[in-house]
């Protein structure tokens, strides 16, 4: 949907020198912060085609017998929640986006990255300190 092919309705509340990007505007699809495009494979949506590919993947190492269990989106504490003054403090939680069991019941939690924001790398520490005997890999 372009802006030549808005309906008339919304053509009256949008300026010829509007910022309001066009991602914004109804029946349009929102641009991603990292480029990423989401994916879906079986029903699932993944955040990104990497995300997506990985999962295959592992399904197809599953019907080979390699992997057991393949669990989406796993989390782990970092902190708890936590009152102060009355106010509310909520958790900081880490997911990852995979935890796999293989055959030999062996765990391992994977985590693909395209970009490796701050944020991320600032969890990442707080995972391994607190989590130090887990198996983490990034894809």
């Amino acid at each position: 949907m372009g802006w030549d092919n808005l309906p008339p309705h919304l053509m009256k509340k949008i300026r010829s020198d509007s910022v309001t990007p066009a991602s914004a505007l109804p029946g349009c699809d929102p641009a991603l912060k990292y480029g990423n495009k989401i994916t879906e494979v079986n029903g699932i949506a993944f955040d990104s085609k990497k995300e997506a590919t990985y999962y295959e993947d592992l399904l197809w190492l599953q019907r080979t017998g390699a992997v057991k269990s393949i669990e989406l989106q796993p989390e782990f504490v970092l902190q708890p929640a936590y009152e102060v003054a009355g106010k509310k403090i909520r958790p900081i939680i880490y997911r990852a986006d995979f935890k796999v069991t293989e055959a030999d019941g062996h765990i391992y939690y994977v985590d693909t990255k395209g970009m490796r924001t701050q944020v991320y790398l600032l969890k990442k520490k707080m995972l391994l300190y607190k989590y130090p005997d887990i198996d983490f890999r990034e894809a």
